[in-house]
Formats: structure tokens, C-alpha cells, sequence
């Protein structure tokens, strides 16, 4: 069994951050949520770049439709465009769909892309990786559960998930965070499972009662002695007393 959670562990380890890698979109445009944040970015109107001297004028929509800015001109330096989103509006994870054009022109000429606003600025994943550091330990408290002598497996999962559950509370990771009802739930779910496997121990009588068990023999034992001591004392006393040696006479 030992062998096999073993299997299980490493396979997890160097599996799981290679899949989140593949599904990941690195050259997918993301900023941190609830940070602010500078766009730079060349202008573009119908895929063709537009030159320094025109206007270049933005539009951003909220991942939930509202509208964030609208039509707004850019800074103009010498080799990219500049709009900058402070924390106070940069208060929605997901995708902010972006509008830029050129000169302002109509809605037929314009350049689209999206901006993805994440827990940990990183870009998202379809399977976070923190997601397999905290099956990892699942596995963890469940190797610790099964053999006792790797219990010490099950505090360290314990508190890996605990602290997996602060991390997706905030700042979070892909579209999860405290800013988020899934996110919320996640969090205080994983900080609970994480708390109560790292006490169970303290509460389990199977556990403690041996330790009690032995601790009472112990304190009976003690009081044992202790009474054959008094009461050999107490006959000696009486043997040494001449006055009780007259009585018996």
C-alpha cells in the first residue's frame, strides 16, 4: 500500500504541472485582479498597425457585459499605445473584451482582442496547478490515514490544503478568488478539511484512549505503592511503640 501511494504521489507530481502547462495560454494577455495595471499595446484597425501620428481611441468591456471604458484615447509613445486601469475599476475576474481603433472611426474598422484579469495575474488554466497540489494532499492525508506509521503524512497534507485554501481565498488563481461565490466556497471549504484532518487526532478516541488507558494505570499503580507503603510504615510504628507492646502483654 505504502508502495503504491508512493506511485501515486510522484505521478501526480510530475504529471499534473505538465498538463496545466499544456492547457495554459502563455501568450494569452493577463493582469492581476484588484491591481492596477498599464496597457501597452501597438494600435491596430483591421489588423494593420496605425501610425504615432493619429489618435488611437479604446473601449473596454466587463466580463459581465458593463462597460469599463469607452472610447477612450490612448497615450501615444514612440513604439506602443498606453491606457491605465486603476485598482478601484479592475474589480471583475474573467475576460475583458478590448475594442481599438484608429482616428475613431466607425465600428467596421476596428481591432478586437481580450484581456483575461486573474486571481494571481497568470494567465488561466482549463486545471490550475494548485489544484493538483491540493489533490496531492488528499493523497497525503489519505496515506497518513491508512498506515499509521505515516500519520506524520497526514499533518502535512492537512496543512498543505489549509494553506492551499488561504491562497485560493486570496489573491486566488485563474478565475478564483474571495471575489467570487465558487471561489469563497473552494476557500473556506479547503481551510475547514485542512484544520479538522490536522485536530482529528486530538479528538479521536480510538486514538486517545490508549494514551488515557496508560495514563490511568500509571496513576493506579502510583496510588497502589503508595498505599503499601503506608500501611508497612504504620506496622512498623506499631511495632517500635513500647507503650503498644504493653497493651499486648
Amino acid at each position: 500500500m505504502r508502495k503504491l501511494f508512493s506511485i501515486l504521489i510522484i505521478t501526480l507530481v510530475l504529471i499534473f504541472p505538465i498538463i496545466s502547462a499544456a492547457v495554459e495560454d502563455s501568450e494569452e494577455l493577463s493582469f492581476q485582479h484588484n491591481k492596477e495595471f498599464d496597457l501597452k499595446r501597438a494600435c491596430a484597425d483591421s489588423g494593420f498597425f496605425c501610425g504615432a501620428s493619429v489618435s488611437c481611441n479604446i473601449s473596454l468591456i466587463y466580463p459581465d457585459g458593463t462597460t469599463l471604458k469607452d472610447n477612450v484615447e490612448m497615450t501615444t509613445t514612440s513604439t506602443y499605445r498606453n491606457i491605465t486601469v486603476s485598482q478601484p475599476l479592475n474589480n471583475q475576474l474573467g475576460y475583458i473584451q478590448a475594442i481599438q481603433s484608429c482616428n475613431n472611426v466607425t465600428d467596421a474598422d476596428m481591432d478586437t482582442f481580450k484581456i483575461a484579469i486573474t486571481g494571481d495575474g497568470k494567465p488561466p488554466q482549463v486545471f490550475p496547478t494548485q489544484f493538483s497540489i491540493i489533490l496531492l494532499g488528499f493523497l497525503l492525508i489519505g496515506a497518513g490515514i491508512i498506515n499509521d506509521r505515516i500519520r506524520l503524512f497526514k499533518h502535512a497534507g492537512s496543512m498543505l490544503i489549509l494553506v492551499m485554501g488561504v491562497l485560493t481565498l486570496y489573491p486566488g488563481y485563474s478565475f478564483i478568488n474571495w471575489s467570487t461565490l465558487m471561489g469563497k466556497a473552494l476557500g473556506f471549504i479547503f481551510i475547514g478539511l485542512g484544520f479538522y484532518f490536522l485536530i482529528e487526532d486530538s479528538f479521536s478516541r480510538n486514538i486517545q484512549s490508549p494514551r488515557y488507558n496508560s495514563l490511568n494505570e500509571e496513576e493506579m499503580k502510583e496510588e497502589e505503592l503508595k498505599r503499601i507503603d503506608k500501611q508497612r510504615n504504620e506496622f512498623f510504628d506499631k511495632a517500635d511503640d513500647p507503650q503498644d507492646g504493653r497493651m499486648h502483654q
